[in-house]
């Protein structure tokens, strides 16, 4: 083995516990990182040279320790009491040094696991979990702290940019300095609380390395794996905490099912197909032994408990048909009663549409889809299409297909369930015995059927908030076919978490394992035939076109492809009617639709929207009908009163938050409209030529606009050097299909010019709500202070 080879290896299985150390020592888990980082450049540099040492943990360990006291000492001027702590550190480097050169002592005290070097892992744990910090951020700080990841091998992962893991990390290590997190384990009425974010945060990357939420590929092996062997080591960590026995054994039981969950070409092998002779027996051995831990462990049954005695009936079963789905549904009814989340009843209602009929599970579902915290997630939509395939109602139920695809953003599933819509399977029969087959494994694959896992979901049940990640899953039955879909995860969760409800997260929640509802092929009813398509003309201007019901989707194409509308209207219309073809189906006769069916869908996808938003969708609809030369479909939707209250300025708190955000751009462009008092569109129009960077101002037409010392700071550090093109350019370059003017492409880079559209967004993810409009609000008081009297308002060019 290479030296550098060692070293990765060395960094992997050590890291955890050399930045544990480090950080009880420095009290700065960002500063612990980084002198764990000096060490592992210092073995890089020394040992292809020096040989590798009997110890190479012990090594890093000393390294890391020496560099620590060195940079205490360096601030000894400073704080007197660093001087007493460096010392300390100094002697115990030293007792350290001694033991590495002991060739044949064994590994040292605090790296084989001595009480106290693992409760420091465990407080390391706690940290990079706390709930202070977003769900997406806990996540990327686990793996790069706890699991020795690089934000390269991270993004590769989550499939985001580099740079946006490193961001998010940066912005974690910042937080928790900020808060002052202490790095202690919570006393004890907090630590329940806290052990749940921690578990929440490993089966999130659970979840999306076993069921991926979006690209090409069901899985992302590395991941699953890297949270179970996260999994495992808290279980040693903590072996009292039965909640952590019973997460390793539902992942240990989920991933025991992994090489039997995709075909040779990537394609997803529902469950019932499933060849079990490829389920990993260790690993399900190793799932009850974990089951069997957590129930001698003690205390009421908590929800990772719980879904790991789902995957446990599932594993139990030889077969498919074998499967009990009373028991299951039993106990998806207690979690229910823990953690009464609409993602837990989703998959409660798998397992009684299962255990008691395509009824009784649909009685459920249709309550489910009147909540908003599911509009967007699509197991949802594959459940419900299962349901309605098995009584019969095949055109709704491809109907329910179409929209989970529209919705998932992986590939493989939007595949699967495209076909689904287009060859619907026959119901059961009356009389057969319904025996569903689960796949216990799928966190929230849209393929795998939906009984016995949990998503990534929160247990308030809304989109944008992650409390407990389980496995998606997702449901559906054929004569000889089933697939289930269940959550996924906020997280993003979605998130991604989380790829969530509203595009950043995925509900949080719990969910079933990957369980199919199945029944056996003697009491399945020949297969419907495939839905015909239809060949309506799509841009004619009314409902029926040569006798034939024109189609919803074709009708909103043809809307939308008007050449006499704006960009801004277009994007607003679309918005509106896309929310409409995506909840009634794009199939739908037109003629079928009217005001009670668009007026449900407002109620759940914009019911506590602003009175000025509902207005604008509502708005919309009527342009639609009137275009369509059909009934005015916005006949049940009241026109809201719109509020001509003045909306505050941001100032004080909420100002200093904005200043420390991760992104240059970000923080560049909110300086610019809080100090200059222009408008969000007018700054984002600026080129690097129309800038005068020594007199703090720049010209817009005839005017000009200043700012103060802030923007000033940021922008030659934001240019790097550029000479021409858009002062705010976009995150990557623009499709050939997409190419925008020549003037809002930068000549040097090739990237776009920024929208307002896209830096409103990010604006009001950061600012929890507020507008660009509300940063900009000018105040004298402030200009007055900071910017030179000759540059304090915007003035004429002469």
């Amino acid at each position: 083995m290479t030296a550098a080879a060692a070293v990765s290896d060395v960094w992997k299985a050590e890291s955890a516990r050399i930045i544990a150390g480090l950080t009880r020592m420095v009290r700065d888990v960002g500063l612990a990182e980084e002198l764990a980082q000096d060490a592992l450049v210092a073995a890089l540099e020394q040992w292809p040279d020096q040989g590798v040492p009997d110890n190479p943990g012990a090594w890093l360990m000393t390294a890391a320790k020496r560099r620590a006291v060195d940079h205490l000492r360096r601030g000894e001027r400073q704080e007197r009491k660093h001087a007493e702590i460096a010392r300390t550190l100094e002697q115990e480097a030293g007792r350290d040094a001694d033991e590495d050169r002991d060739a044949g002592a064994g590994r040292d005290a605090e790296l084989s696991g001595a009480s106290g070097l693992d409760d420091d892992v465990l407080r390391l744990m706690f940290i990079s979990s706390h709930p202070v910090l977003p769900t997406e951020e806990r996540a990327a700080l686990t793996l790069r702290l706890l699991g020795g990841l690089t934000s390269q091998e991270i993004a590769r992962a989550f499939l985001v940019p580099e740079q946006t893991v490193a961001q998010r990390i940066a912005k974690a290590k910042r937080t928790l300095a900020d808060e002052q997190i202490p790095f202690e384990l919570p006393p004890g009425p907090e630590l329940a609380t806290r052990l749940a974010s921690v578990l929440e945060v490993l089966y999130l990357i659970f979840n999306e390395g076993y069921s991926a939420t979006a690209g090409d590929d069901l899985t992302r092996p590395a991941l699953a794996l890297e949270a179970l062997r996260l999994g495992r080591l808290l279980a040693g960590l903590a072996p009292g905490e039965a909640e952590v026995h019973g997460l390793v054994a539902l992942m240990e039981i989920q991933q025991s099912r992994s090489a039997a969950r995709t075909g040779p070409s990537g394609e997803p092998v529902q469950l019932h197909e499933q060849d079990r002779s490829l389920w990993d027996r260790d690993l399900i051995n190793r799932g009850f032994a974990s089951m069997l831990r957590a129930r001698q462990s003690g205390g009421p049954l908590g929800p990772y408990v719980l879904q790991a005695a789902i995957a446990v009936s599932h594993a139990q079963a030889e077969s498919a048909a074998e499967t009990n789905w009373p028991q299951i549904a039993a106990l998806y009814g207690a979690l229910a009663r823990l953690m009464p989340s609409p993602v837990v009843q989703l998959n409660r209602a798998v397992a009684v549409g299962m255990a008691e009929g395509p009824e009784a599970g649909l009685a459920l579902i249709d309550e489910l889809t009147r909540d908003p915290a599911l509009k967007d997630y699509h197991p949802l939509s594959v459940v419900h299409g299962d349901l309605l395939a098995r009584l019969g109602r095949h055109e709704e139920a491809g109907t329910q297909f179409e929209r989970a695809a529209a919705l998932t953003r992986n590939a493989a599933e939007r595949t699967f369930l495209l076909k689904r819509a287009t060859t619907p399977h026959a119901p059961t029969t009356p009389h057969a015995p319904t025996t569903p087959q689960p796949d216990t494994a799928g966190p929230h694959s849209a393929l795998a059927p939906a009984t016995a896992t949990t998503a990534k979901t929160s247990t308030t049940a809304t989109p944008k908030t992650a409390t407990t990640a389980t496995p998606k899953t997702a449901t559906t039955a054929t004569p000889k076919t089933a697939t289930t879909a269940t959550p996924k995860t906020t997280a993003t969760a979605t998130p991604k978490t989380t790829a969530t409800p509203g595009g950043t997260t995925r509900p949080h929640g719990v969910t079933a394992p990957d369980t199919t509802p199945l029944r056996p092929d003697s009491t399945s009813a020949p297969a419907a035939p495939p839905r015909p398509r239809s060949t309506t003309a799509p841009h004619a201007p009314s409902g029926v076109v040569g006798g034939e019901a024109r189609l919803l989707g074709e009708a909103v194409e043809g809307f939308l492809a008007r050449a006499d509308l704006g960009a801004e209207t277009l994007r607003s219309y679309g918005q509106t009617l896309r929310r409409l073809r995506l909840d009634l189906g794009p199939r739908t006769p037109l003629g079928a639709v009217d005001g009670a069916k668009v007026a449900r869908v407002f109620a759940l996808a914009w019911g506590t929207a602003a009175p000025k938003t509902w207005n604008r969708h509502r708005a919309a609809v009527r342009s639609f009908s009137a275009w369509a030369a059909i009934p005015d479909l916005s006949t049940d939707l009241e026109r809201r009163t719109e509020s001509r209250e003045r909306r505050p300025a941001m100032d004080g708190p909420a100002l200093q938050a904005l200043w420390r955000h991760p992104s240059l751009r970000e923080r560049t462009l909110w300086h610019l409209i809080h100090e200059s008092g222009a408008g969000a569109k007018t700054v984002l129009s600026l080129n690097v030529e129309d800038l005068d960077l020594e007199a703090r101002r720049a010209h817009v037409g005839p005017t000009w606009i200043t700012w103060g010392y802030g923007t000033a700071e940021l922008l030659p550090d934001l240019l790097a050097g550029r000479s021409r093109g858009p002062v705010f350019l976009a995150d990557r370059r623009p499709a050939p299909a997409r190419r925008p003017k020549p003037a809002d492409l930068c000549p040097e880079t090739g990237r776009g010019r920024l929208s307002y559209e896209r830096s409103e967004y990010l604006f009001k993810q950061a600012s929890g709500g507020f507008t660009l409009h509300q940063l900009k609000v000018w105040n004298r008081a402030f200009r007055s202070d900071i910017v030179e009297s000759s540059n304090d308002s915007e003035r004429r060019l002469p």
